[in-house]
């Protein structure tokens, strides 16, 4: 019998839901069917998959033998997520050589999903507000020299398609950028314009808000790096998601806190809207 007590929707118990009724549609089985098979009737199945009811791990086995995922590591992944969706604190992983890792898609499924996006940039601007010649730039410059142009393209075409966030207004957007990053040109004066001509373009955008961290701003919002806040629509949970060279972190609500907390302090150092809108414009005409 299923269990009968809900759970708090964590990310990982959404993350499985999900990617079990991705295998099941692909597989082109009915809920029914899948439930069958498992002898449940099919609405608990329908809630396992959306995370209202804990999937059991006899029961994740059994699923993944129905839907035929044999391979070793893809089992290992999905049975280590089913024993692990109760935890909300903090994921840890390291970058691979894939475009996508199943963290990244996590990370995607969050932008697509997410109702307001809150984010600052320290080094560079986010893939959401890049033109494709600035992504390019910055793609190579991660990469290193040597970096394959296919694997660079790939790169590039995926940071455009994720860009659908903003255009289709799935999310609103809400910005802070040091005033250096916009002043990182990747050796290229023309690219750096062109960049800034858009990043005012998305300023003027309903849905988007973008502040600039002045220069001479407190030390303080400084030392926080950079990181992106995810608003979610209920009963999920709010998700601050941060990365450096050990890896991808992710924080949930109530953990999330402190990083809404240190985007209220960013805002209040940065130049309101307004202000860094003619900031930006002023920088575009310096380079004309």
């Amino acid at each position: 019998m299923p269990f009968k007590e809900p759970v708090k929707k964590t990310l990982r118990a959404q993350w499985l839901g999900i990617q079990l009724r991705d295998l099941r549609v692909e597989r082109g089985m009915t809920l029914q069917e899948a439930a069958s098979y498992l002898r449940y009737d099919y609405s608990s199945l329908g809630r396992f998959e959306r995370a209202e009811l804990p999937f059991k791990h006899d029961d994740v086995v059994a699923l993944l033998d129905l839907y035929g995922v044999f391979d070793a590591q893809d089992r290992a992944r999905l049975r280590q997520l089913c024993t692990e969706t109760w935890r909300s604190d903090q994921w840890d992983v390291d970058f691979s050589d894939a475009v996508y890792d199943s963290t990244f898609v996590d990370y995607l499924w969050l932008e697509e999903n997410a109702t307001e996006i809150r984010l600052f940039d320290a080094a560079m601007l986010h893939v959401l507000l890049q033109t494709r010649a600035y992504a390019e730039a910055s793609v190579r410059l991660v990469e290193g020299p040597r970096v394959p142009s296919e694997r660079v393209a790939r790169f590039v075409d995926k940071r455009m398609e994720r860009q659908r966030v903003l255009q289709e207004g799935r999310a609103r957007l809400s910005v802070v950028i040091d005033d250096a990053v916009l002043r990182r040109s990747f050796g290229d004066a023309g690219l750096l314009r062109e960049q800034l001509v858009h990043l005012g373009r998305l300023a003027r955008e309903r849905d988007v808000e973008i502040r600039v961290l002045p220069p001479d701003a407190n030390l303080r919002p400084r030392t926080f790096g950079a990181f992106t806040l995810f608003e979610m629509p209920d009963p999920y949970p709010e998700v601050a998601y941060l990365e450096n060279l050990a890896g991808r972190f992710y924080l949930e609500a109530p953990r999330s806190q402190r990083f809404a907390h240190a985007y209220d302090q960013l805002c209040a150092a940065a130049l309101d809207p307004a202000e860094s809108l003619k900031l930006i414009a002023a920088m575009v005409g310096d380079r004309s």
